[in-house]
């Protein structure tokens, strides 16, 4: 079953606004969907940092892990009970995502949810919780990661495959 992960808007660079509009308008994806699958993507590649985060949390809240998972999924993390012992320094490993610094000039982009797996909901809940960040800007953080990293040699290509067959003639 789906989760419905609320997302109301997220910020891009005009360049990466450029480059979303073009490969969503190449590949017949909406935008909606390349931010689903981006955000899929980081927790798949940081599944275990994401995982050693929420048994942290279980661990220092003192609850089982039935509860922590209703709770989260049903009413955020918010409504868990209070750490019985702190989390000290040191506990928490390096956030993947905290070398990645947001220019200025971003444009908002508008959205209404991502639908993610369960376990992609918790983890992302789990995430935000421990960057301490609003939502979209965590968002929009992925997305910025993932055009960085990506444009270049994955997404370019397919987008000048639109217009020119040059690939083909390698050049």
């Amino acid at each position: 079953m789906a989760y419905q992960f609320p997302l109301s808007y997220y910020y891009v660079t005009e360049q990466d606004d450029k480059r979303l509009e073009k490969f969503s308008e190449a590949s017949g994806d909406s935008r909606q969907t390349l931010i689903m699958q981006y955000v899929r993507g980081w927790l798949g590649r940081h599944r275990l940092y994401y995982v050693a985060l929420s048994r942290l949390d279980i661990a220092h809240r003192q609850i089982n892990e039935d509860q922590w998972v209703e709770t989260v999924v049903n009413q955020g993390f918010d409504a868990l009970p209070e750490y019985k012992t702190p989390i000290v320094d040191g506990e928490i490993p390096p956030n993947p995502l905290a070398h990645i610094v947001l220019p200025g000039n971003m444009v908002r982009r508008d959205i209404n949810y991502i639908a993610l797996t369960k376990q992609n909901y918790l983890l992302l809940r789990t995430a935000i919780y421990f960057d301490t960040s609003k939502i979209a800007q965590y968002i929009s953080k992925i997305i910025y990661e993932q055009l960085a990293r990506n444009w270049d040699n994955l997404y370019a290509a397919q987008v000048a495959a639109e217009n020119s067959n040059d690939w083909l003639r390698g050049e």
